[in-house]
């Protein structure tokens, strides 16, 4: 697909965000087609650039979350910097900011200020903990989020500890439902010709990935029981299986597998109902007889009978594995700071390719110059901007 007739050619969009949510949001707009201006602060840039190990101006998460887009690294502190933005802000169709509730405010860069000299933006705001209320202007995170809303309530390990997942699930979340969201205030501004001021927030976006969660939580009275039995991860002889057998042909059939026709006349055991009450004790008596097979037998024997299952792979398995190549699941890419890389194939966008601007991450300020210019600095102040320390060019 050629650029031009990529679904938001033509569409301008400010990114003012830093982390993962924000950025992700506008990494998928910009992976359709939308010129993504991404403004960062000289010197240190956007936070994903410091999260996790970081090779030069880039780490994982920055270039996952910053794909083709253009950097622009301008200190905001000054009143030139705020002035660029400012100028940028008049003519984007879709505004993207971070900021603690009220911050932003202070450069006129607030829904409102932003309105006035471009009435028909689409303006799109997340905080941590939302708008208003008594912890509106405080900070969160991924981590934080995970525990205030009841994600770690839920996953606990075999010492019942709540535990965070190990993935910035909240945040990447939040970016997919803020690009839902855009992407939908951009077909009515298409359509009726009218801008959107969209507000979200960790917390909310947290809450409604987990709604089945919380609903059956409430009809539970506060502990969801499991989904079925016998459902969970095994250990095997050489690694872990995950196996879902909760349904009454799928466990018939697995206690006929492995040598437990008893158990179909158990009332235990008799239906989905009574497996659950005594879940624990199937369990249990499950336990020992994975432990005597590798995962590639159950795999195979588990197979045979048509069974809910799958081998807890690593990514290096998943690399190396025939089914997700057979479909290209990942794509290997050259990047010009961390090497050749993994990148996932994502409905709908063209696949991550070496060469690729759509693939290209920006390193810090690498668009500034070609940014200013556009909106009609010479080649002397851009100079003179760079020498005072109000922006940074990529390799100055």
């Amino acid at each position: 697909m050629a650029q031009d007739d990529l679904p938001f050619a033509g569409v301008k969009v400010l990114d003012l965000s830093q982390g993962v949510a924000g950025p992700y949001c506008a990494m998928h707009l910009a992976r359709h087609g939308a010129d993504v201006i991404k403004v960062e602060p000289p010197g240190s840039g956007c936070w994903s650039r410091q999260l996790g190990r970081s090779t030069g101006d880039q780490t994982a998460h920055s270039v996952v979350v910053n794909r083709a887009k253009r950097s622009l690294a301008v200190n905001l502190k000054s009143d030139a910097g705020v002035a660029i933005v400012q100028r940028l802000a008049r003519d984007c169709d879709i505004f993207i900011q971070n900021y603690r509730v009220g911050k932003i405010d202070k450069f006129a860069l607030d829904y409102e200020s932003v309105k006035k000299s471009n009435p028909d933006v689409i303006y799109l705001t997340i905080s941590g903990f939302g708008q208003r209320g008594p912890r509106h202007d405080q900070p969160a995170t991924d981590s934080v989020m995970q525990a205030y809303t009841g994600m770690m309530s839920i996953n606990r390990g075999a010492t019942g500890i709540p535990q965070r997942i190990d993935l910035l699930a909240i945040d990447f979340s939040t970016g997919l439902y803020a690009f839902q969201a855009a992407s939908a205030a951009l077909y009515k501004k298409a359509t009726k010709g009218r801008g959107a001021y969209i507000a979200t927030s960790l917390l909310e976006c947290s809450l409604a990935l987990q709604e089945a969660a919380m609903m059956e939580s409430y009809l539970q009275g506060g502990g969801a029981e499991p989904i079925g039995m016998p459902v969970g991860t095994f250990k095997t002889k050489d690694g872990y299986m995950s196996v879902n057998a909760r349904r009454d042909p799928h466990f018939r059939r697995l206690a006929k597998l492995i040598g437990k026709d008893a158990w179909l006349e158990d009332p235990r055991y008799a239906d989905a109902r009574s497996r659950v009450k005594h879940g624990n004790e199937l369990i249990a008596e499950l336990r020992p007889i994975f432990e005597t097979k590798t995962s590639a037998e159950w795999e195979v024997l588990l197979s045979g009978i048509d069974i809910l299952k799958a081998k807890v792979n690593t990514y290096d398995d998943l690399f190396a594995d025939p089914q997700v190549q057979a479909v290209d699941a990942v794509r290997w890419v050259e990047n010009d700071t961390l090497g050749r890389v993994p990148m996932g194939s994502i409905c709908g966008q063209r696949p991550p390719a070496t060469g690729d601007p759509l693939t290209h991450s920006p390193h810090l300020g690498e668009h500034t110059r070609e940014i200013l210019g556009e909106l009609g600095y010479g080649a002397g102040d851009i100079e003179k901007l760079t020498a005072s320390g109000i922006v940074g060019c990529y390799g100055a």
